[in-house]
C-alpha cells in the first residue's frame, strides 16, 4: 500500500514487519513511468511499503559487491524501465555541467527546427573566445550536420552556428531550452548559453537524469554521440572535416546506447551515459559531474552496478 504522509522508514518497519523502499515512485503513467519529484530532487520523499515477501523485486542488489566510493562532486545511475536510482551521490547538488549542455541544445535543434535546413556559419560562430575552430566563416552545413559536429566532437562552433540560425528564425534557443528544463521539472537547471562554457549556468545530476530520460525518444541524438569516428562535409561537399569523438569509452564498454562528454576549469569532467542493462532489454542512464577523472569514474560506475544489481 501507499503510504500518504511522511513517516520515518525504520518505524514503518518496526510497525508493519516490512521491506520499506524510499526513493523514486514506482506507479505507472499509461506506458511512462512516473518520477517522484521529491526522491529525484533529494527533497523528502514519500514511503512506499514493499511486502517482505516480494524478494525478486528487480533489479535487485548483491550486497556482496561492495560499497561503490567515486571521486566526483556527484553521480547516479538510474534504471529506466523500473524508475530506480542505483546509485547516488550528492544529486541535488547545482554544479555547472560544461558541454553536457550540448544535450539540451540538441532537443531544442530536433524540435524546433528543419534537419534538413542549409546554415551559413557567421563569424561569430567560429573560435568562440579564442576556442578551437571546427568551422569556417560563410561555410554550409544543414542542421543535421551541424548537430552531429555537436555531439561527436562537442564542436562549441556548431552549437553557436545552430544559435544563430535559430535567431534568424526567431527562435531564442536559451529560453527554448529554459523553458523545456522547466517542463520537464528540472527545477535546480539554468542555461546561459548553447555550448556550454559558461560555469554560471547550473544543472544537478538527477536532473540531468530526467533529460535524458526525455530524449531517449530522439534516435538521431543517440546514433549520432555513439559514433567514433565521423567525416562531415559541407553542404557544398567543397570542406570536409573528420572529426572524433570526445568519449573515450566507446569501444570500451559493451551495449552503449549514446552519451556525452564536458569540460570546463570550472565543472571539471562531467558525464552522461546511457547503456542497456544486462539481459532485461533496459536501459540505464549514467552521470558524473566535477570528476578529475570522468572516464574513469563513469567505467567505474557502470561496471559496479552490473556486478552489484541482477535484472533476473
Amino acid at each position: 500500500m501507499r503510504i500518504g504522509y511522511i513517516i520515518s522508514t525504520a518505524t514503518v518497519a518496526a510497525l508493519l514487519g516490512v521491506n520499506v523502499f524510499v526513493g523514486v515512485s514506482n506507479f505507472k503513467l499509461g506506458s511512462q513511468l512516473a518520477l517522484s519529484s521529491g526522491a529525484f530532487d533529494g527533497t523528502a520523499a514519500e514511503a512506499y511499503v514493499l511486502p517482505v515477501t516480494q524478494a525478486d523485486y528487480l533489479p535487485a542488489l548483491d550486497t556482496s559487491a561492495g560499497d561503490l566510493n567515486l571521486d566526483v562532486k556527484a553521480a547516479l545511475i538510474w534504471d529506466v524501465k523500473t524508475g530506480r536510482l542505483l546509485y547516488q551521490k550528492n544529486i541535488a547538488d547545482r554544479l555547472p555541467i560544461a558541454s553536457l549542455t550540448k544535450i539540451m541544445t540538441a532537443v531544442i535543434v530536433w524540435e524546433r527546427l528543419d534537419p534538413n535546413a542549409i546554415v551559413t556559419i557567421h563569424p561569430s560562430a567560429v573560435k568562440v573566445d579564442g576556442q578551437r575552430q571546427d568551422l569556417y566563416p560563410n561555410e554550409t552545413m544543414s542542421v543535421r550536420t551541424l548537430m552531429q559536429l555537436m555531439l561527436i566532437r562537442s564542436s562549441n562552433d556548431a552549437a553557436y552556428a545552430l544559435r544563430d540560425y535559430a535567431t534568424e528564425h526567431g527562435i531564442d534557443m536559451i529560453v527554448e531550452m529554459n523553458n523545456k528544463a522547466q517542463s520537464l521539472g528540472m527545477h535546480n537547471t539554468h542555461f546561459t548559453d548553447p555550448a556550454g562554457l559558461d560555469d554560471a549556468a547550473f544543472s544537478t545530476a538527477s536532473d540531468l537524469a530526467k533529460e535524458v530520460s526525455y530524449a531517449l525518444q530522439y534516435d538521431a541524438i543517440w546514433n549520432a554521440s555513439r559514433q567514433p569516428t565521423a567525416t562531415i562535409e559541407s553542404a557544398d561537399g567543397k570542406i570536409s572535416h573528420d572529426i572524433k569523438s570526445t568519449d573515450q569509452l566507446l569501444g570500451v564498454l559493451n551495449d552503449i546506447v549514446g552519451g556525452k562528454t564536458g569540460y570546463t576549469d570550472g565543472a571539471l569532467g562531467c558525464m552522461i551515459l546511457i547503456v542497456n542493462a544486462p539481459t532485461s532489454g533496459d536501459k540505464l542512464i549514467a552521470v558524473v559531474l566535477g570528476s578529475t577523472a570522468r572516464f574513469d569514474a563513469m567505467k567505474n560506475l557502470v561496471q559496479w552496478t552490473e556486478r552489484a544489481y541482477r535484472w533476473q
